[in-house]
């Protein structure tokens, strides 16, 4: 019944789906950068489908948006302005809504100000793409960024006023035994994050790994 979806909480998910590099593990719908990311158009494009979904919607608040990829953090603060300042000009936001966004450590420890231009624009929450702080783990895994960014990175956002923030970590890892996964897990809790989520890798269909496995 329509009355029981109202009362039902309610979330957006908004998908960036560039990277600087596929990673050989991702199944998501992610795609190499090559050259400028049309972020302009994108937004726009992201504000019609929004426009279109809540025209099959009761009127609700949100109370949670996600910002994923994908690596979001490649947008610049203005273009996360422009999204964030659309979706709210649609949709009316729970007084205590929490808005995350997926950053690559990698995408933003050479930008000065740029989480605190992502904070401006209304994201309260993180979720860095760590992995793993071991330079032959992040090699294996395909990732642009090293240990010491990874922490530059968690270091930053807390300067940048984030009080809220998730590392996302890997085990079962290409050359990886059971000391260096917890060397990872203990690297990750010294930061101090308010949550961890810590996935064993796993070889999904469609991916490098998948047809090369490790």
């Amino acid at each position: 019944p329509v009355a029981d979806r109202m009362t039902v909480p309610r979330s957006l998910y908004v998908h960036i789906p560039w990277c600087v590099r596929k990673c050989p593990y991702c199944d998501f719908n992610s795609h190499e950068l090559a050259g400028q990311i049309p972020d302009t158009q994108y937004v726009d494009l992201l504000l019609q489908d929004l426009t279109q979904d809540l025209g099959e919607l009761s009127p609700q608040s949100i109370r949670s948006i996600f910002i994923g990829g994908g690596t979001p953090s490649l947008f610049t603060p203005t273009a996360m302005t422009r999204l964030m300042t659309g979706i709210a000009s649609q949709v009316e936001f729970s007084p205590n809504i929490e808005i995350t966004m997926e950053a690559n450590p990698g995408t933003v420890t050479g930008e000065a100000g740029k989480f605190e231009g992502f904070r401006s624009a209304g994201i309260n929450r993180l979720s860095l793409g760590v992995q793993s702080f071991q330079a032959a783990q992040l090699q294996a895994l395909g990732r642009i960024h090293d240990g010491d960014e990874a922490s530059r990175a968690f270091a930053l956002a807390r300067r940048a006023g984030f009080d809220n923030i998730n590392l996302d970590l890997m085990h079962g890892l290409p050359g990886q035994d059971l000391s260096l996964a917890m060397r990872d897990l203990a690297q990750a809790i010294a930061l101090g994050p308010e949550h961890i989520s810590w996935y064993q890798l796993t070889i999904e269909p469609n991916t490098v790994f998948y047809k090369n496995p490790p």
